[in-house]
């Protein structure tokens, strides 16, 4: 007789994911996944930089973000199938957003990374699988600084006086509504590299009491399992919850011992789901509650602790005396003043926000207290 069929527990589990197999296959079983990160992360761009042929392998081939402006699109498009690669046009498209501070050589690093991965395909005529850059960022009244009537863009929320209505909500309806142009109706796969912020799915995070609007709210109520969020580690401003899954990490039969461990996997069977968050706020049900880590995402990827974090570098030459007059009209909108902003000043403004980028990052653990020492005490008669 044939010997009995090993149980599950029986079965020897299954090496863990590479980041990037993970990331190829769970595109692959879905036709949009969110990918959700802090803004700036050097390793974090270089991991998707390098992601590219996984991703073509399972049928992605669009790859969307917001850090070039959608009225780029032409150009971008341009960009990223030419026979040749082109710095200077590269580094035009992150003029537009200067004030945000998405001048970084680690973002357009992916974009040439997209054109190297298509040039390749280009050469393997039959059977061409080519990654397409599709912009998402929104065209606002940074474009015409005049429709601000002297007000600061920056004040009341980042309101969009062009269009009406709050920054946050009008960026997701802009992004959902490019996605499903480019992408949805096309049959089409794409990742979507966003803040964390915009890739929330079944989680609608609160602010001051108040239901946030995000891209992946939008999609995840038209498609449902068609729609999926990853997150990577650190994105998700739980200190406490971070601090915990390092812990499992480290205490894990493949983190003992291993410094550079590094995965991906989906949540809602693993340990990591069952991760409490004591900072996120939000509902997966129409009331605030109680979270755990696979109510706030599908999947992670863990790259590395937070703490080995490093912050993307500058562009360098990206103000020109073609393109400085537009710049500095912009960072007017953002920064108003009668007289405009000298290039030094532009360039001053950069280095601030790079130098400001790990503030923005959710804080790491505070170290444990060292013990303070104990002093023995001496009698008279131990001398």
């Amino acid at each position: 007789m044939p010997p009995d069929a090993p149980t599950d527990d029986e079965r020897p589990s299954p090496a863990l994911a590479s980041p990037e197999d993970y990331l190829g296959d769970i595109c692959g079983r879905h036709q949009v996944v969110l990918l959700g990160d802090q803004i700036g992360v050097r390793q974090h761009l270089r991991f998707l930089a390098g992601t590219l042929g996984e991703l073509a392998d399972n049928g992605v081939s669009n790859l969307a973000w917001e850090f070039t402006n959608s009225r780029r699109q032409v150009e971008l498009d341009a960009l990223t199938e030419a026979s040749a690669w082109d710095d200077r046009a590269c580094a035009d498209l992150f003029v537009d957003l200067l004030g945000a501070g998405f001048g970084y050589q680690e973002y357009a690093d992916v974009l040439h990374a997209v054109w190297k991965h298509n040039q390749a395909e280009r050469r393997r005529d039959s059977d061409r699988r080519p990654i397409r850059m599709i912009a998402l960022g929104l065209p606002t009244y940074v474009e015409d600084p005049d429709l601000l009537d002297g007000r600061s863009a920056a004040e009341i929320g980042l309101r969009n006086w062009s269009l009406g209505g709050h920054y946050r909500d009008m960026s997701a309806f802009h992004a959902a509504s490019v996605l499903t142009t480019e992408v949805l109706r096309r049959g089409e796969r794409a990742l979507v590299y966003m803040n964390i912020a915009a890739t929330t799915t079944g989680l609608v995070e609160w602010a001051d009491r108040t239901p946030t609007t995000s891209a992946g709210n939008l999609l995840w109520r038209w498609m449902s399992d068609g729609c999926r969020r990853v997150v990577l580690h650190g994105a998700v401003a739980d200190t406490t919850a971070t601090e915990r899954v390092e812990e499992l990490v480290s205490r894990s039969p493949e983190g003992r011992g291993s410094t550079d461990i590094r995965f991906g996997l989906d949540l809602v069977a693993s340990s990591l789901g069952s991760v409490a968050m004591t900072e996120v706020r939000g509902s997966v049900d129409g009331a605030e509650t109680s979270l755990r880590l696979r109510d706030v995402a599908d999947g992670y990827v863990y790259l590395g602790p937070r703490a080995d974090w490093e912050p993307c570098s500058l562009i360098d030459d990206l103000l020109t005396d073609a393109n400085f007059g537009s710049a500095e009209a912009r960072y007017r909108a953002l920064d108003p003043r009668p007289e405009s902003y000298s290039r030094d000043e532009l360039e001053e403004v950069r280095r601030n926000g790079q130098q400001e980028l790990s503030d923005a990052w959710p804080p790491l653990p505070e170290p444990p207290e060292e013990p303070k020492p104990r002093f023995a005490r001496f009698r008279k008669n131990d001398a």
